[in-house]
């Protein structure tokens, strides 16, 4: 099955970052007697939206409101969110500083129905809210808040809030905007993660493991349908899926691999590139955003324009794609 996710994404880019509406009062309801908080957790309160019973679990950077009753969800997403955000801000600086920590809690609502999901995007988004709502399967992030449904898998679900995640914390914590090739890529980059051998109840984030991406990109690959890189950076995935949706999910593929690109290919030579393009964007000095136009930062921040890389880009596609580098995404190691 195709994953939500990218979906998700389209109409998020559709409507762009919209303004914040305020977010649902909290209902008090009886607790449940069984509920314990776990390590993560600060506190458990009760909360109720319309007639459905939930939670709110407060951590130190989150505020989430869920009316989903499964326990191993919601004794799992609060670390995991926490774990997430740090991920956010350290897996791409390098040894440098963190990426801003966020102004305000984030408050993340996980429902546990499809129709307490639309009423709560109703309630939020309002007059927009019908574009958001064609989303069928997953979630969206808008006026840093993530707005998501337990989609009956955990790793569905938390894979969907470490992608929608990233777009929720540089809502509120970037100054700047990075264009969308990137904005997109670093949030798939985000998506990876293991459960701890040792302690399963923790998460380990790691880029690699992202079979839905990597075999999605490998086929486009052996089927010769990827986007040179000046393509690449110039589409936008809610012009790809009105025409093609598969062509859409390759784009995602394809700014996943960009990333990774980026960040070790050609030897770590763009890695400071995009350390820089990163921080300048979180403090609105990139150029990103002059006089409400958005100017592309590639050629400044990486030293070359995407049609002279694109020939490494593309070798760079073959070598993680080839025979017998799957073991290692499997394992979310770097197949180079």
């Amino acid at each position: 099955m195709k994953r939500a996710v990218p979906i998700a994404c389209i109409a998020a880019a559709f409507a762009g970052c919209a303004a914040d509406t305020g977010s649902p009062p909290l209902q008090r309801s009886r607790p449940s007697p069984s509920l314990v908080a776990p390590s993560a957790v600060l506190s458990v309160e009760p909360w109720g939206f319309g007639d459905a019973d939930g939670t709110v679990l407060r951590t130190r950077r989150y505020r989430v409101f869920t009316t989903s009753s499964r326990p191993i969800l919601v004794e799992r997403l609060p670390a995991f969110l926490e774990a997430a955000l740090d991920h956010y801000q350290t897996s791409l600086t390098g040894n440098g500083p963190r990426l801003p920590e966020p102004p305000t809690k984030l408050d993340t609502y996980v429902m546990a129905t499809r129709p307490q999901w639309a009423t709560l995007t109703r309630t939020l988004m309002r007059d927009r809210a019908e574009l958001y709502l064609r989303i069928q399967r997953g979630g969206f992030a808008a006026a840093g808040r993530g707005v998501y449904r337990d989609l009956g898998s955990l790793n569905d679900t938390l894979n969907l809030a470490a992608h929608e995640g990233w777009h929720q914390y540089t809502q509120l914590a970037f100054r700047g905007r990075l264009p969308i090739y990137l904005e997109e890529g670093i949030a798939t980059y985000m998506e990876g993660f293991r459960w701890d051998d040792r302690r399963p109840e923790l998460a380990v984030f790691l880029p690699w493991a992202n079979l839905e991406r990597f075999r999605t990109l490998r086929a486009a690959e052996a089927a010769g349908r990827l986007m040179p890189l000046d393509e690449l950076v110039r589409s936008s995935p809610q012009s790809l899926i009105a025409t093609d949706q598969d062509a859409a999910l390759v784009w995602y593929a394809q700014v996943w691999a960009l990333v990774h690109f980026l960040h070790e290919g050609d030897g770590g030579t763009h890695r400071a590139g995009l350390q820089r393009l990163l921080r300048d964007t979180a403090a609105g000095t990139s150029g990103t955003r002059r006089l409400g136009r958005r100017s592309d930062p590639f050629a400044p921040y990486f030293g070359t324009d995407p049609m002279t890389l694109d020939p490494a880009y593309q070798a760079f596609v073959r070598r993680i794609t080839a025979p017998g580098t799957q073991n290692a995404v499997t394992r979310g190691q770097s197949p180079l």
